[in-house]
């Protein structure tokens, strides 16, 4: 067996491996039904707006320019949220420290934070390494302790994080609502915002909430 040959054998259960975990990494998770709560409650989840994505450490730009309207919208829901009771959550996208992720365009910083112009109210604070928040057990978990049955769901990126979010939402029995002016995206935003409708997810701007 020659050294190439001997390489591709020890080399393919690894690279199998690798690449069903990048797959893995845009799939909709999957979970349980919610309970039917006699007081259900609504959540507002601010999705990956964290430095590096939108803050002045920009490694890893989903938008260009770092979108400054996104930040001013997003407090102001903040703030409306937490004068109507609603949950604040807010996710945080670390990635594992792996080949196929570096390829994507990922990578693992020291220390991942909400971007500093953020509005930070509460401790409601998860990691997920994956595009779906749901991903994250804790994440599941507060939801369901909280009895939570509808979400809001802002942050970067539309076309991926904040769209595998509201599918995993959906399977689960969420009510999901993006809210237009909120979310931002590498591609064209209205034909992303369609792909939601089409799945049954309501789109509304912002001002419809803040009036």
């Amino acid at each position: 067996m020659t050294i190439l040959a001997l390489f591709a054998v020890i080399a393919a259960p690894a690279l199998a491996g690798a690449l069903l975990m990048y797959r893995s990494m845009f799939m909709v998770t999957r979970g349980k039904k919610i309970a039917r709560y006699p007081e259900p409650r609504k959540a507002l989840v601010v999705l990956d707006i964290q430095e590096g994505y939108t803050g002045t450490a920009n490694r890893q730009p989903v938008t260009a320019p770092p979108p400054q309207g996104l930040i001013a919208t997003v407090n102001l829901l903040i703030e409306q949220a937490a004068e109507s009771k609603v949950e604040v959550v807010y996710i945080r996208q670390v990635f594992s420290n792996n080949l196929f992720v570096r390829l994507h365009g990922g990578r693992r910083q020291g220390r991942v934070i909400i971007d500093r112009r953020i509005k930070v109210i509460s401790s409601n604070d998860f990691e997920k390494n994956r595009t779906d928040a749901f991903s994250s057990r804790p994440f599941e978990q507060f939801l369901i302790d909280r009895h939570v049955d509808e979400l809001y769901l802002v942050g970067v990126d539309a076309a991926y994080c904040v769209y595998y979010t509201a599918l995993g939402a959906l399977q689960r029995g969420y009510r999901v609502t993006v809210i237009s002016d909120a979310v931002k995206s590498s591609k064209a935003l209205p034909g992303v915002l369609e792909r939601y409708r089409r799945k049954g997810i309501a789109v509304v701007a912002s001002d419809e909430l803040l009036t």
